[in-house]
């Protein structure tokens, strides 16, 4: 069986990968992971490590670096999400899960088609209450986001005043882009209730 697991970040993506990596012997490809190994001798010689630098390094959509940072980070995740497509496609494992970004929905349709037809693409959804949180998190502890041109500040606005109107918008784009690329959704509360299991998970997609 070959996985697709996509959402929003911290929405158990990781974890369920994981779960089925260790459970299960799924061979696991972590995007997030490749890209960070890929940029690391970038990332080190800026003093910087984690998933909270190469946000550091990603830039908001006002910072001059952003918009090249953003496309080098795009191009290393379309290179990896390949990679784990062609080991899927060349049977290096009977069972493979893709632990994507949360900007996957970014790439190009002709790769995002690509994984449709080899993998089952599984969307954890979160529900407006919990995005309501990711919203306050994003600001307390940034991470990596690709923007695309969410970032639409108006005339005269502070720039830290335009990322907090903006980003809930940015959240409900990507939500209608997730469930338009799923093939199975998992419910948010049904996932992150201690008594759901890995078997469980395997057993919504047959």
């Amino acid at each position: 069986m070959f996985i697709s697991l996509i959402g929003m970040a911290g929405v158990g993506k990781s974890y369920w990968s994981e779960k089925l990596k260790k459970e299960k012997g799924f061979k696991r490809f972590g995007i997030d992971d490749m890209i960070e190994k890929a940029l690391g001798p970038e990332l080190e010689e800026l003093g910087y490590s984690g998933i909270k630098d190469m946000s550091r390094w990603l830039g908001q959509p006002y910072d001059e670096r952003c918009p090249e940072n953003s496309g080098k980070y795009l191009e290393l995740e379309a290179k990896n999400l390949k990679e784990a497509l062609d080991a899927a496609e060349n049977g290096i494992s009977e069972n493979i899960v893709i632990d994507t970004t949360g900007s996957v929905i970014y790439l190009s349709g002709e790769l995002l088609l690509r994984m449709k037809k080899l993998t089952k693409v599984v969307y954890f959804n979160t529900p407006k209450e919990v995005i309501e949180k990711k919203i306050k998190q994003y600001f307390d502890n940034p991470k990596p986001i690709i923007w695309g041109e969410a970032y639409k500040p108006l005339a005269g606005e502070k720039e830290v005043a335009a990322l907090k109107r903006c980003y809930p918008a940015l959240l409900a784009y990507r939500t209608g882009l997730y469930e338009k690329l799923a093939d199975t959704t998992i419910d948010y509360y049904e996932q992150m209730d201690k008594s759901y299991t890995v078997d469980d998970l395997l057993g919504s997609l047959i």
